[in-house]
């Protein structure tokens, strides 16, 4: 499913030029590639959690095109993207196995930012969508549906968590 996303990323990209979408095409892919490898699920939360989690995932090719020329915005846009997906990455690196998209206990990592930040991809999804907005008010509405999604997955993820220790 994520190399799918990858792939509306990459031609919401080629709509936008925006970096945030190409840098989404690069989560997606490095995403499938580590779901290729990840360890099985020792414990999972309920479906509907499972599909507000892919359609949190799938919230940011959503977001609507630029409606400014400035370059001071576009450059602030690029550098929240920037900043946002490589907090993003650090997170999935660090992940490795253990990533998944909806709550499950794949083991729990708490090293590299893990030590610092419980839910440093959210973090970064955030930073990085703030530019965004930036770009364009209207994707104020997408950003809170987005932001209480991540919070929930995060509450989510540690009821998961809690239960499997």
């Amino acid at each position: 499913m994520m190399v799918g996303f990858g792939v509306v990323a990459f031609y919401r990209w080629q709509q936008t030029q925006l970096i945030f979408f190409l840098l989404l095409v690069l989560r997606d892919f490095a995403a499938g590639y580590f779901f290729l490898k990840r360890n099985p699920a020792q414990s999972k939360g309920p479906k509907l959690l499972v599909v507000l989690a892919y359609l949190s995932s799938a919230m940011p090719l959503l977001y609507l095109d630029s409606t400014v020329s400035t370059k001071t915005l576009f450059l602030a846009s690029d550098l929240l993207a920037i900043v946002g997906f490589l907090i993003v990455v650090l997170a999935t690196v660090e992940l490795g196995t253990s990533i998944g998209i909806s709550p499950a206990n794949r083991g729990v990592v708490r090293s590299g930012i893990y030590r610092y930040i419980k839910h440093p991809m959210y973090l970064g999804y955030v930073v990085s969508e703030i530019g965004l907005v930036i770009l364009n008010p209207l994707n104020a509405a997408l950003f809170a549906l987005s932001l209480s999604l991540y919070i929930f997955r995060a509450r989510s993820e540690n009821r998961v968590l809690q239960v499997a220790h």
